[in-house]
């Protein structure tokens, strides 16, 4: 074999033949494996039985002087050990699944796609370097794009491909199915977004689960079930879909993180979004301003909704969908976070016959999940409940449920005008935003209905001057109203591998807390239950006012804010800060948690 010959060789087939796996005679049918497999020589050799993986992962790791991972030789338990430059004897690395556990907030930080696409797995994080198993560790390309994206020095880790596959299917799923539907032939639907009327389109409630007859059409069909399935799966409140330049992503909100999944080609972006328009009974021939729309679905025995939104960008329609599972609405407030004072207080104002009660916060603070909680508690064959929504979110029985429409003139104001003619007893107004509503309202409550509706405000007091600002007169506020209540939400910790950890002195007395406390960290690593996130769920944090005889004259009177807060505490309310330091000391959060929405003082 020629100088020149050996220099025009791959670089693992040079090693394998310094080696002795592949001999001089061998290069024929390594040409011809690598034409059969032209993706990746690693394949190519494996595929063509001219060498084995671990050949393969060893010659790397022995030319590189990397470590590298295989299955220990018994293979009892999916048991690996990781083989140390120098080193005879292999170290044991774990089980399969504690080793993927473990990569799992790391993979997630890189992304699926560049996972899959360049055959790699973030392992582990050591100081400032992020170890990454790698079926070519030569790939440059590729750790430097682990390096931009989780800013860490990426230091490579040979694998064997069979067992990258494994451990990418125990993080990610067993396959990368979008992008298996995405390969197939055909491009499933126009550009244009046309698509036909099919019977499965024009059901009211798509059944996940239900066969895809095969057509034109069944690519995108499935892309798009494979993306809610997955959504659901993984208890995602919301999926975005971006359109950009040469890509899209696709990002899920998990416990109010978004986190990267697998996304369509650019080419299939329209016909995806024209399928979930169709869905929602939107236009798909209008792409210049902002729609809305609802999915029924059902994943299993599970029935769920989703709120569709759409808004024109640059490079086209990017597209929310908000997950509404009617089984996560709890039985009791307790579930969601409150104390037990602060349940009794809600429940009381939400029983009584008339009044106006205000649910405060952020969005996406869980204001509508409270809101529906309490109207499932007093739904009742004997009152007459409606709802004033835009959009409805969660449909029940037994509740008389308004989607406004503002376009034809169903405002909020126009439909509470209307609900007051149809004798209700407690109505529920989705948000108050202009002065015409909140006087309704007012009036609403001041005649005989309990009004329950929500506004954005950072604490629950602040209510009092936005309302008055609106133009009600506290006069007629301070007799109207029983109760303000404000909310965030906060991750909560992992029961099964939270750390306890005793706070500094200097930091306890900062945060008003007693020097010596134990709190809790984020624990992840190997844990099962959160797969390796240190979090799994979220929790509220709620200050309930109740309105007595005081607060009621210091409102009507023009009090400032700070006066009203000082009663309140006299009166034994909780604030924000009180629920977010007792959660603290339950263990059940984080001190950096708490410490992006309040400030804990002594």
């Amino acid at each position: 074999m020629t100088a020149g010959l050996a220099t025009a060789l791959p670089l693992i087939v040079r090693l394998l033949q310094d080696r002795g796996v592949i001999s001089a005679e061998q290069l024929e049918l390594v040409a011809r494996a690598r034409s059969e497999h032209p993706d990746h020589v690693e394949e190519a050799l494996v595929l063509g039985e001219l060498a084995s993986e671990a050949a393969v992962a060893s010659a790397y790791a022995e030319y590189l002087r990397v470590p590298w991972i295989e299955r220990a030789a018994d293979d009892q338990g999916g048991k690996l050990v990781e083989h140390q430059p120098g080193v005879s004897e292999p170290q044991p690395l774990g089980s399969l699944d504690e080793v993927a556990i473990g990569s799992r907030v790391l993979a997630s930080e890189v992304s699926e796609a560049v996972c899959r696409k360049y055959r790699l797995l973030p392992l582990r994080r050591t100081g400032v370097e992020i170890e990454v198993a790698c079926v070519n560790p030569t790939d440059f390309a590729a750790l430097e794009e682990v390096r931009m994206r989780s800013m860490h020095v990426a230091r490579p880790v040979a694998v064997t491909n069979g067992l990258l596959v494994e451990l990418t299917g125990a993080v990610f799923g067993e396959r990368d199915v979008v992008r298996e539907i995405a390969s197939e032939g055909g491009r499933g639907a126009s550009e244009s977004g046309e698509e036909g009327e099919d019977e499965e389109e024009m059901e009211f409630v798509l059944d996940l689960r239900r066969a895809i007859p095969s057509g034109k059409d069944s690519q995108v069909v499935r892309i798009v079930n494979v993306l809610l399935t997955r959504a659901i799966e993984e208890h995602a409140s919301d999926i975005h879909i971006e359109p950009y330049e040469d890509l899209v992503r696709v990002r899920y909100r998990i416990d109010g993180k978004l986190v990267e999944t697998t996304p369509p080609p650019r080419s299939l972006f329209v016909p995806t979004v024209s399928r979930l328009k169709i869905l929602a009974k939107m236009d798909i021939a209008e792409k210049r301003i902002p729609q809305d729309g609802a999915i029924a679905l059902k994943s299993g025995d599970k029935r769920v909704d989703l709120r569709v939104s759409t808004v024109p960008t640059v490079y086209g329609e990017k597209m929310v969908i908000r997950i509404l599972e009617k089984g996560g609405i709890p039985d009791k407030l307790e579930q969601l976070g409150f104390s037990e004072k602060q349940a009794k207080d809600f429940m009381a104002a939400a029983q009584a016959p008339h009044g106006l009660m205000f649910v405060t916060g952020p969005t996406g603070s869980g204001k509508s999940t409270t809101l529906y909680t309490c109207l499932k508690l007093i739904n009742s064959p004997h009152e007459n409940i409606v709802t004033v929504e835009d959009p409805v979110e969660y449909k029940f029985f037994g509740l008389n449920q308004v989607h406004v429409r503002a376009n034809v003139g169903l405002t909020f104001a126009a439909s509470l005008r209307a609900f007051l003619r149809q004798d209700p007893d407690k109505i529920m107004v989705g948000e108050v935003r202009d002065q015409e509503t909140a006087q309704i309202c007012m009036r609403a409550a001041l005649t005989g209905h309990l009004v329950l509706t929500t506004l954005h405000t950072n604490n629950s007091l602040q209510v009092i001057n936005r309302v008055v600002d609106m133009g009600v007169e506290p006069f007629l506020l301070g007799p109207a109203l029983r109760l303000v209540e404000a909310q965030r939400l906060l991750r909560k910790l992992c029961a099964d591998c939270k750390q306890p950890y005793t706070l500094p002195e200097d930091v306890a007395l900062r945060h008003g807390l007693q020097p010596g406390v134990t709190l809790y960290r984020r624990g992840g690593g190997h844990c099962l239950t959160c797969k390796g996130n240190g979090t799994k769920g979220r929790l509220g944090m709620y200050e309930v006012i109740p309105i007595n005889e005081m607060l009621r004259d210091l409102i009507s009177s023009r009090a400032p804010v700070a006066q009203l807060e000082k009663a309140a505490r006299a009166d034994g309310v909780l604030f924000l800060d009180d629920s977010a330091r007792t959660h603290l000391l339950a263990g059940l959060t984080t001190l950096e948690e708490v410490s992006e929405y309040v400030r804990l003082e002594s």
